[in-house]
C-alpha cells in the first residue's frame, strides 16, 4: 500500500489465547518511510483492535472537522474464523492507508508514535491522552485541543433568536450534511440489493453442484451411446458449481465489501458534520453567556450608589472580560473548523467518484470474465455431444417403441425354414445377408404370398 514516502502493509493475524472472552487477533504493522521525523527507514510494531479504535478517537478529538477514515465494526460471533480475521485485516490496512494518504493526519504526532513506538510508549501516551480529556472537562464528541474554553453546553436544546440566524458557511455545511444523509440511504439500498445477489449467487452453486450429480447419476442408467455426454455434462456442472462459488468470494470482497466501507466512510463525514455542528451551538453558548454577564453589568450599573451593587461591579466586569475572551476562542475555533470540513468535503467528494468508478470498473469486469468462463465451459460441451454416434434402431414396431424408452432391443429370430422348399442358389438368401422367396422350379405351381404365410 502507497503514500508517497510513507508505504504501510498489515500482515500476520495472530489469536493470543489468553481464555474465551479475553482471547484477541493482533496484526503486524510494517511500514517504510523516507520521512525524516521517524528514526528508521523500515520497522514494524504489533497492534490489536483495540489499539486502532483508540488511535481513530484520538484522531477525532484532535482534528475537529477531519474526516477521519473508518474502522470495521466490532464482531462477537465468529470473530476468530479466518474468513473474519481476514477481511478485517484488509480493513485495518485500509484504514490505515488512508490516515497515511490524508495530508493532515499523516503529520500528527499521536498517528506517527502509533506507526513506531513500542508497547510501553503506546501505553503512555493513551494515559497522557486520557488525562488530558480529563483536564479539559471534554466529553467524547469534543475537542482535544489545547483551547482553554469548554463545550460544556455543546449538548443543549435550546436555540436562540442569533443561533437561528445561519451564516453562508452554515448553510454549505447544511447542505452537505443533507448530500451526506442521502447518498448514505441510497448506498445502504444498494447493500442490501447486493447482499441478495450474493445469497442468490451462492444458490446457483448449490443447484448446480446438485445438478451435476443428478446428471452423473442419470448417465449410469442410460445406453452407452449417451452415457458419455451425461457424464461429461455432470463433470462440466461441477466445475460451474465451482466458478460461481468463487464468482461469490470475488463479488463480495471487490464490490459488497467496498460498498459496506464506503457507507461507513459516509458515516465518518457525518461526524465531522456533527462535530462542526457542536462547535457551532458552543459559540454560540459563548455568545450567550456573554450577554447575559453584561446584563448583570448593566443592571449593577443602574444601582449607581448601592454598595452592594458597587462591590460586586468589578467582579462581574471581570466575567464579561474573561466570557468575551472564550466567545473570541470559541469563534475561531469554528472558523477554523468550518474552513477544514468544508476543505475535507470538496476532497471527499474527489476521491469518492475516483473510487467509485474503480469499484464499479471492477465489477463490470469481474462480471464480463464470469460470464466468459461460463459460456466457454458450456461450449466445450458441444462438439463432444455432436459427436456421439445413436445407433440405428430395428425397424420392427416393438423394437422402435422400446428405443424410445431408450432401450437395446435383439433383433427378431429368422422363420423357420421349409422343408418342402427347393434349395436356394448360392450367393441368396439369409447367408448373402437380404430377404428373398424361395425361386420356383419348373412346371410347379407358383405359391401365393397368403399360402406361403400358411405354411
Amino acid at each position: 500500500m502507497s503514500s508517497g514516502d510513507l508505504l504501510i502493509s498489515i500482515t500476520d493475524p495472530i489469536k493470543n489465547d489468553q481464555g474465551v472472552v479475553n482471547s484477541y487477533i493482533s496484526y503486524k504493522i510494517n511500514t517504510e518511510t523516507t520521512i525524516a521525523a521517524f528514526d528508521d527507514r523500515q520497522f514494524s510494531v504489533i497492534r490489536r483492535y483495540s489499539d486502532f479504535v483508540w488511535l481513530r478517537e484520538t484522531l477525532r478529538h484532535q482534528l475537529a472537522g477531519v474526516i477521519v477514515p473508518p474502522l470495521p465494526e466490532k464482531a462477537v460471533m465468529n470473530r476468530f474464523s479466518p474468513e473474519f480475521i481476514e477481511a478485517r485485516r484488509r480493513s485495518l490496512e485500509r484504514f490505515m492507508t488512508r490516515c497515511a494518504d490524508h495530508p493532515t493526519i499523516r503529520d500528527v504526532e499521536t498517528f506517527r508514535m502509533f506507526l513506531a513506538a513500542d508497547e510501553d510508549r503506546l501505553n503512555k501516551a493513551k494515559a497522557e491522552a486520557k488525562r488530558a480529556l480529563a483536564s479539559s472537562g471534554t466529553s467524547s464528541g469534543a475537542s482535544a485541543s489545547s483551547s482553554s474554553w469548554s463545550f460544556s453546553a455543546i449538548t443543549g436544546t435550546t436555540t436562540s433568536p442569533l443561533e437561528k440566524a445561519k451564516s453562508a458557511d452554515d448553510l454549505k455545511c447544511e447542505e452537505t450534511l443533507n448530500y451526506v444523509v442521502n447518498l448514505e440511504a441510497q448506498m445502504t439500498n444498494v447493500a442490501k440489493h447486493t447482499a441478495a445477489l450474493m445469497k442468490r449467487g451462492k444458490e446457483l452453486s448449490d443447484g448446480l453442484f446438485d445438478f451435476g450429480l443428478a446428471l452423473t447419476m442419470l448417465g449410469q442408467h442410460e445406453t452407452e451411446s449417451l452415457r458419455p455426454a451425461l457424464s461429461k455434462m455432470g463433470h462440466t456442472s461441477d466445475e460451474l458449481s465451482l466458478l460461481a462459488a468463487d464468482q461469490v468470494e470475488k463479488e463480495q470482497r471487490w464490490f459488497e465489501e467496498p460498498v459496506a466501507d464506503y457507507i461507513a466512510l459516509l458515516g465518518a463525514v457525518r461526524e465531522a458534520c456533527d462535530r462542526r455542528q457542536q462547535l457551532r451551538r458552543a459559540y454560540f453558548s459563548a455568545v450567550g453567556d456573554r450577554e447575559a454577564k453584561q446584563g448583570l453589568v448593566a443592571r449593577l450599573e443602574a444601582q449607581a450608589g448601592n454598595p452592594s451593587a458597587e462591590t460586586k461591579l468589578p467582579g462581574a466586569r471581570g466575567a464579561v472580560s474573561a466570557a468575551e475572551r472564550v466567545e473570541g476562542e470559541a469563534a475561531q475555533e469554528l472558523d477554523r473548523v468550518t474552513a477544514r470540513l468544508l476543505g475535507e468535503v470538496a476532497r471527499f467528494k474527489r476521491e469518492k467518484a475516483d473510487d467509485m468508478r474503480k469499484v464499479v470498473l471492477d465489477y463490470v469486469t469481474l462480471q464480463i470474465e464470469y460470464n466468459r468462463q461460463m459460456e466457454q465451459r458450456w461450449a466445450d460441451l458441444v462438439p463432444e455431444i455432436e459427436a456421439i454416434k445413436v445407433q440405428d434402431p430395428p425397424t420392427s414396431n416393438a423394437a422402435d417403441s422400446a428405443d424410445g424408452l431408450g432401450l437395446l432391443v435383439p433383433p427378431a429370430p429368422a422363420p423357420a425354414a421349409n422343408p418342402n422348399a427347393p434349395p436356394q442358389a448360392p450367393g441368396l438368401g439369409a447367408a448373402s445377408g437380404a430377404t428373398s422367396h424361395p425361386v420356383p422350379q419348373a412346371g410347379a405351381a407358383e405359391v401365393s404370398d397368403d399360402d406361403d404365410a400358411a405354411v
